[in-house]
Parts: C-alpha cells; structure tokens; sequence
C-alpha cells in the first residue's frame, strides 16, 4: 500500500504542477514500466468521478482515517478548517487517485474484448423478466396464453389486435456487446443495436400504434397501416411519426444529438418546438443541449451499417468511434487526449470480427495508437520515431 500511495501522490502532485526534478525523474521511470496503471491513474474523468464520491463522505471522520494511516501528513499543529480546505484541493484528488492504482494491482485477471451477439432480455407486463438467449425454440407465454416465438435470436410476436383496446407493454432490453431482432404484432421488424431499451405493447390497437425507445439505437421496418400510424416516441418529449417506411434512430443517452435516417417512405419528427418532414436519404439531428433541429442529406449506409454487420465510419470523430467499439465490445477507453478524440476517421470493418482487427484499422488509417489492456482500450497519439 506504502508503494502506491507514494505513486498516488507524484501523479496527484504532477497534476497540479508541483514535481521536483527528483520526483518528476521518479515518476518517468514508473511510468516507463507502468504505462497501463498510469494512464488509468491519471484519467481525468475517472479521477473526478472518484473525487465527487469522497466530497459527499464525513470530512472530519475521514481526515482522522487519512492521518492514521499516513501520519507524514499530520503536521504537529494544524487548523482544522485549514486541514478541510487543503484536502479539497488534494487529499480528495490523492485519494482517487490511490484508489484506482489499487484497483489495477489487484485485478490481473486476463480479460478478452468479444465482439458483441443476440442477447436481450425481455420484461412482461406482469415483471416476469426471460433472458432471450438462454430460451432458443420457446414459446413466450402469459399464463396459458402465447405471446410470441423465440427461435434462432428472432423475437416473433403473435399477429392480431388488442382486445376491447386494453394495451399491455413488454420492454426489450439488449446489454453491452448485445443486439436483437423482432417483429410486432402488426408485422413491424426492429432491430436493436447494443445497449438499447424499448417499451412496446403485445398487440396495438385500433387507432395509432405507439412505441417508445427509452434509449440506445434501433433500425425499424414499418409495416403499412394506412388507418393506424406508427409513432416511436423519445424519452425527451420528441416523436417520429410515419405510415409505412424505413428508417434508424439513434438516441444514446452519452451522445450529444439524436439522429433519425429515413431510407423509404417519409416520416415527421417533431419535438415541443418544431416538425420536420423527411424525404428518403435525409436525416434529422436534435440537439439536446439546444433542443435544435437540424436537416442534412447524408450517406444512409453509414448509419444503417451496424444493422447489417459493419463498422462504417465516413470522416466520424474518434470520440464518436469510441463510444461505438465501448457498446460493442464492453471495453472501457481510455483517452486524455482531446486532439486525438476530435480526430477523424474513414474506414469500414467486420463488427463480428475480433476488436484486433478494428485496432488495426484505425492505426493503420491515422496517427493513432490503441493498446488493449484487459478490458480497457489505452487510446493515444502514435510517438514518432
């Protein structure tokens, strides 16, 4: 413990700019053998998700554990109020941080990035909760009643109208490194993209048919209904509205729009503020900071790819990547760089692939380095030599 405490504080100390020559030369030879615990150390998003948690803690009683087990930081006469402020400004830090170099020296286990497959679970209006892919070639019953087939990853539910106008919702739920596909009750097909969550009812009704994608990432093939049109509505308040078409919304809660593509047909999106109607090949953005919408012409395959088993990437951010390969792959990425997160990048690959030769790829492709480390993704600008 003595040994990462005394790293804890270089990185803390580096970090506010106050290393010594002989402590900067100490930490270099460190990190020299220990790139992987030093890039995860020192990750600010980690380190402040670290230090919010230990703010909310008991100060006084803290302080006395701290000096305890470190009494070098005890000095013989102190203020107590003083002692506060300072640790606000380091011991939360140097807390973090010595926390998550623990964390790396005890977990060792070898751990192997997969690419993602069909699995989901599916809740019924009673909270009864089936894992999908642990029930291959099983009817889905409510009592004695059929539901829906479950065979080869396909989710079929049984054709037909609620009866007396009386709706009863499942939700479907695909996890990290998962996808589904499934067809209503009215023959609409939906596949889900990884980390996707949607809210839908047995059979509809007479009048509208009504889904609601609660978040993630689904591609919809809209079966024609000319007197029940089909709304998919968004946890934001906002709604795409359509008859009979194709089209893919993307609605993750950790990215910064949500993106609806019309491949056929013609739908409107509308939010508290304004509608837009789509043409084919055209794509809408909300801006969730700014609740803006935004219309642009873009190349439908490069957000439809996932449905059909690749990675397309047409000049996309780096940080948008990485999000992507996290859901899919379940790594965790780490990246301190902003220059490297806005960098862009052009390429296509096989999402069923192992994530080495995505890595491959993207280095092969740009000036970036990534370093798979257990399940963590070490992105970082490639050294010249």
């Amino acid at each position: 413990m003595k040994e990462i405490y005394d790293i804890a504080k270089l990185i803390s100390l580096e970090k506010m700019g106050g290393l010594t020559v002989d402590e900067q030369q100490e930490l270099a030879e460190w990190k020299s053998k220990n790139k992987r615990s030093y890039l995860l150390a020192s990750d600010s998003k980690r380190i402040q998700g670290k230090h919010d948690q230990y703010s909310k803690i008991d100060q006084e009683k803290s302080w006395e554990k701290i000096t305890r087990q470190f009494p070098e930081l005890k000095p013989k006469v102190i203020r107590f109020k003083t002692v506060l402020k300072w640790a606000a400004v380091i011991i939360l830090p140097l807390l973090a941080t010595t926390y998550m170099l623990n964390e790396v020296y005890w977990s060792h286990d070898p751990v192997i990035a997969e690419a993602g497959s069909s699995r989901a679970t599916l809740e019924l209006s009673d909270g009864k909760t089936i894992y999908l892919e642990d029930y291959q070639g099983k009817d889905i019953k409510f009592g004695k009643k059929k539901l829906a087939s479950n065979a080869n990853n396909e989710l079929v539910y049984q054709k037909g109208k609620a009866v007396d106008g009386v709706l009863k919702f499942n939700t479907i739920k695909t996890p990290i490194q998962g996808e589904y596909y499934m067809q209503l009750s009215d023959g609409t097909k939906v596949w889900l993209n990884a980390q996707t969550e949607i809210q839908f009812p047995e059979k509809f009704g007479n009048s509208k048919r009504e889904v609601k994608l609660i978040s993630g990432e689904a591609y919809f093939v809209v079966a024609k209904d000319k007197e029940r049109p089909f709304d998919v509505y968004l946890t934001d308040g906002s709604k795409v509205e359509v008859l009979g078409t194709e089209f893919n919304v993307m609605a993750y809660q950790d990215e910064a729009e949500i993106q609806t593509t019309l491949v056929e047909g013609s739908v409107q999106f509308s939010n508290e503020v304004e509608e837009v109607i789509l043409k084919p090949g055209e794509q809408v953005g909300l801006k969730l900071a700014s609740n803006e919408l935004e219309v642009r012409e873009v190349k439908i395959g490069v957000y439809t790819a996932w449905k059909n088993g690749k990675f397309v990437f047409n000049r996309e951010p780096m940080e948008s990547v990485l999000r992507k390969v996290s859901r899919w792959y379940g790594v965790k990425v780490i990246c301190d760089d902003e220059a490297v997160l806005k960098r862009r990048i052009s390429g296509v690959t096989d999402r069923y692939e192992n994530i080495d030769k995505l890595i491959g790829l993207i280095e092969e492709i740009s000036p970036i380095d990534l370093e798979l480390e257990g399940d963590h993704l070490i992105v970082s600008r490639k050294v010249k030599r």
